[in-house]
C-alpha cells in the first residue's frame, strides 16, 4: 500500500508540473534617449532651457516645399525648445534635403542618415534653405530670426556628437549645436509710421549650446 500511495502522489506531482504554463517575457524595445537642454547669452541675459523644468521640451518639425512627381522637393528640420507654461523658446533649423515626392513623401532615411554629418558647419541661410537658421521667440511673443546677409564678423554655428538612432516612433539625428549669431525682427512701430517703414531691430545671441535632435 505504501508503495502505490508513492506511485500515486509521483504521477499527481508529474500532472501538476506538466500543466504549469511558462510566461514569455518579450525582449524590451529599444527606445532613444532623447534629451535636450539649450543654454546660452541672449540679449546680455544668460538663457537656460532643460528638459522637464518649467514645461520644456525638444521637439522637431520639418518644413517641406513639395514638387510634382520627379521634381526637386525640399525638406528643411527643425528642433525647438519650447514650454508649455511659459512663452520663450529657440529654435535652429538646418536644410535642405532634396527628395522626390512621388517616391516618398519624406526624404527617405538613406539621405537623412549622411545628411547632418556632411553638413556640421553650415552657413546661415533665411528659412534654413541652404544651410543654418536660428529662431528665436521673447517673453512678448516677439519672434526673432537669424539672416543669411548679417556681416557679425562673430558668427558661426557648429554641430559635433552627430548620432542618428531609430526605435519604434521613428529615426532621429541627435546633436549637440554651438552658435553665435544676431537674430533680427521688424520694429512694429515703424510699421505704423507714415509712410511705413520696415525697421529692422536686432539682439546677439552669443556662446549658445543646444543639446537636440532632429526627427526625419
Amino acid at each position: 500500500m505504501i508503495k502505490k500511495g508513492f506511485i500515486y502522489l509521483v504521477g499527481f506531482g508529474f500532472v501538476l508540473v506538466s500543466c504549469i504554463k511558462h510566461e514569455v517575457i518579450p525582449a524590451p524595445t529599444p527606445q532613444v534617449d532623447l534629451g535636450a537642454h539649450f543654454i546660452g547669452v541672449i540679449n546680455n541675459t544668460q538663457t537656460e532651457y532643460t528638459d522637464n523644468v518649467l514645461g520644456y521640451s525638444n521637439n522637431s518639425f520639418k518644413v517641406k516645399i513639395i514638387q510634382p512627381p520627379g521634381g526637386n522637393s525640399t525638406a528643411v528640420y527643425y528642433s525647438r525648445m519650447q514650454s508649455t507654461s511659459v512663452t520663450p523658446s529657440i529654435a535652429i533649423g538646418l536644410g535642405s534635403i532634396n527628395f522626390d515626392s512621388g517616391v516618398a513623401s519624406d526624404p527617405p532615411l538613406a539621405l537623412f542618415l549622411p545628411f547632418f554629418p556632411a553638413n556640421d558647419s553650415p552657413n546661415y541661410s533665411n528659412n534654413g534653405a541652404a544651410g543654418f537658421e536660428v529662431i528665436y521667440t521673447d517673453p512678448t511673443s516677439r519672434q526673432w530670426k537669424s539672416s543669411q546677409s548679417s556681416t557679425y564678423p562673430g558668427k558661426s554655428a557648429d554641430f559635433t556628437g552627430i548620432k542618428v538612432e531609430s526605435d519604434g516612433s521613428g529615426d532621429y539625428s541627435k546633436f549637440i549645436c554651438t552658435f553665435d549669431c544676431f537674430v533680427y525682427s521688424v520694429n512694429p512701430d515703424s510699421l505704423a509710421l507714415i509712410p511705413p517703414v520696415a525697421h529692422l531691430d536686432s539682439i546677439l545671441i552669443n556662446d549658445a549650446v543646444y543639446t537636440g535632435w532632429f526627427k526625419r
